[in-house]
């Protein structure tokens, strides 16, 4: 029997290197164990901040409500048009939006991830006041504040893979934005996709919608809906998201709640933390969020949550 005085320093070295084996496959085991529950996160898109309208105190309000779900989220997306509107104002209207918007997220516990919309993006209308060449210019105050200096990006969690596309391009003919994912971006997704592999379950998330049948159904189905409403150019890229495991494309934009499947995909809309711009509901759907439960065998469930807003007059 060995003493501690006589204990080999071999015996040692495998003592420790088991433990250290053992350890690492603690960590493993907690890992795959962390992989294999199922999680929440919510979806919190077009809020439209703005100092008018009560919307300072409807974002907290909403916010609130994340905070107090039952099921308690792991991380919140939020789904763009987190301003009111930077496309046609000047810069210190702008940063006093920007500002709000910081003000209100503070108060949210869990971890966000944010997706560019529209009205995040300075002077990209006919009507701007902020022109090319300013600092301001574009999606330069969206990506230094909420992007680490890009629009698009991508994380995994849960065993589930998240992307988060920019689909604000610019029509350089009208300085108008329109629904586009740029080539630069389309190469950067398809190593992103590459990389992911065809089994992990993929959540897709874009601020305008890739499809959408809320126009016809209120306009009629002969309506022209240009190139604001949609991405223009999903048919270009379609394929290539068919291969990979893609269960759910979130969005905003519309401000409705509207839900489409198409062969293996879900396509869901988000509603709108504003409702009708802070003026009441839209369609007869309440100010609120999408709260998503994914599940470790690539299926999901989805629950809208109105959190009681109800407009000034």
């Amino acid at each position: 029997m060995n003493s501690p005085a006589t204990f080999s320093r071999r015996h040692f070295l495998t003592s420790a290197a088991s433990l250290t084996g053992a350890a690492g496959l603690l960590n493993d085991v907690q890992a795959a164990t962390a992989e294999s529950k199922p999680f929440s996160f919510v979806f919190f898109t077009d809020p439209h901040v703005q100092p008018e309208k009560g919307a300072v105190d409807g974002v907290k309000m909403a916010l609130a409500k994340v905070n107090a779900l039952e099921q308690k989220p792991d991380f919140v997306i939020t789904g763009g048009d987190l301003i009111m509107d930077a496309l046609e104002v000047g810069i210190d209207r702008v940063e006093t939006q920007w500002k709000l918007w910081d003000e209100c997220l503070k108060t949210l516990e869990a971890p966000s991830y944010h997706t560019v919309g529209n009205h995040d993006v300075a002077g990209w209308s006919p009507k701007a006041m902020i022109k090319p060449g300013e600092s301001a210019y574009g999606k330069a105050l969206f990506a230094d504040r909420y992007g680490q200096g890009r629009t698009y990006r991508s994380f995994d969690h849960g065993g589930w893979h998240f992307i988060i596309l920019d689909s604000i391009g610019l029509d350089k003919a009208t300085n108008d934005y329109m629904g586009w994912i740029d080539d630069d971006q389309l190469a950067w997704l398809q190593a992103d996709l590459e990389k992911t592999g065809k089994q992990t379950p993929i959540i897709l998330v874009t601020h305008i919608p890739f499809y959408s049948v809320w126009h016809q159904v209120i306009l009629g189905p002969k309506i022209n809906i240009g190139g604001k409403a949609l991405v223009g150019n999903v048919h270009d890229f379609r394929k290539m998201l068919g291969q990979y495991n893609l269960k759910l494309v979130l969005s905003g934009h519309g401000h409705i709640s509207e839900r489409i499947q198409f062969d293996k995909v879900v396509y869901l809309q988000g509603g709108a933390v504003c409702g009708m711009w802070w003026k009441g509901p839209v369609h007869g759907n309440p100010e609120g969020f999408l709260q998503v439960e994914c599940h470790p065998d690539g299926t999901f469930t989805d629950r809208y949550h109105g959190y009681g807003w109800k407009a000034q007059a």
